[in-house]
């Protein structure tokens, strides 16, 4: 029979489950601290907690881990919009691995401790939605990131919506010429919108793709398609707008934010040169000092894991996603 116990030297998992990839990176106990064994990159998994546990155990497949032997596991997983959210994943967590601590939180505190550690900062995190989160000395302000329900216009996904929009439009007279239309029909492989409409409906053509014409729209901008850049400015100014909302939950009603404090920008769609700019202006004007993500935000999780192993001071992942004080909520 094979022991199921948990080797004193037992591996350690940090997990990023975001909408577009999850990455999980793999660390053993060594002399000199935690070192890396192995990682792997995968499927978005921003579909529940059941999706995220079978991505993580695929990946965790890739590189040979038996997750019996895991001892801790540290999560930033997308969706944990609502108080409790965050239960779901970790008992869904706590069945794959049945002998590890785990710890669980939202993406978007994975970037702020990642860019900014556990000082007074903002992250903004446009991806393929739209998130944003502040700790101030009113402690932890975000927002449910839910898409159209919480009111959130911007992201990649509602980016690659647009981009089908002012095709359509463009095609049938209802918008303005575009170069989208043509960029938009190439990457969908549709004859013309009325087809691309129909794929869309049937499932032909899914939202994932619908989303990742996001990146097209950067494109069209960039070559001056007033079209496209109108789509990137809104997206940034929804950014800005979510920005601004979270710092008051922060800093209080008044926003004085402290000239210089740190903004972390993160995600898929600050690549495009245009969208950071206008976004990054937007931040200093509040008193932000925004950069961007330097390094991926499952390193972070990686960085206080070994930090904790350590016994240095900082918080855990898990105090991390909860306020600091019970006013916290913007």
């Amino acid at each position: 029979m094979i022991s199921t116990r948990v080797p004193d030297d037992g591996v350690l998992v940090a997990i990023d489950g975001g909408n577009s990839k999850t990455e999980v990176v793999v660390l053993a106990r060594a002399q000199d601290g935690l070192v890396e064994r192995a990682r792997a990159i995968g499927a978005g998994s921003g579909a529940g907690p059941d999706a995220v546990v079978a991505e993580v155990g695929a990946l965790l497949r890739q590189t040979g881990t038996e997750p019996a032997q895991v001892s801790r596991v540290s999560a930033a997983v997308a969706g944990l919009d609502f108080p409790g959210d965050d239960v779901g994943y970790r008992t869904a967590l706590s069945g794959l691995f049945p002998h590890a601590q785990v710890d669980v939180m939202g993406d978007a505190v994975a970037v702020l401790e990642a860019g900014a550690g556990s000082g007074h900062a903002l992250a903004i995190v446009c991806g393929a939605g739209l998130n944003a989160v502040a700790r101030g000395p009113l402690g932890v302000a975000t927002v449910p990131a839910l898409g159209w329900a919480s009111g959130d216009g911007g992201g990649g996904d509602e980016l690659g919506r647009a981009a089908v929009r002012a095709a359509a439009r463009a095609e049938d007279g209802r918008g303005p010429a575009t170069t989208l239309r043509a960029l938009v029909l190439t990457e969908t492989e549709a004859a013309d919108t009325v087809e691309l409409a129909r794929s869309i409906r049937d499932g032909r053509v899914s939202m994932r793709q619908v989303g990742a014409l996001a990146a097209i729209v950067a494109r069209a901008a960039a070559d001056g398609d007033a079209v496209a850049g109108n789509l990137i400015a809104h997206a940034a100014s929804e950014a800005l707008l979510l920005a601004g909302v979270v710092a008051r939950g922060a800093w209080g009603a008044e926003a004085s934010v402290p000239p210089g404090t740190p903004a972390v920008l993160a995600g898929g769609v600050f690549s495009d040169p245009a969208f950071r700019a206008h976004v990054s202006d937007g931040l200093r004007d509040l008193g932000f000092d925004p950069h961007p993500l330097e390094f991926r935000p499952v390193d972070g999780i990686v960085r206080t894991l070994r930090e904790s192993a350590s016994g240095q001071a900082g918080p855990s992942t898990r105090a991390a996603a909860e306020p600091d004080t019970p006013d916290a909520a913007p």
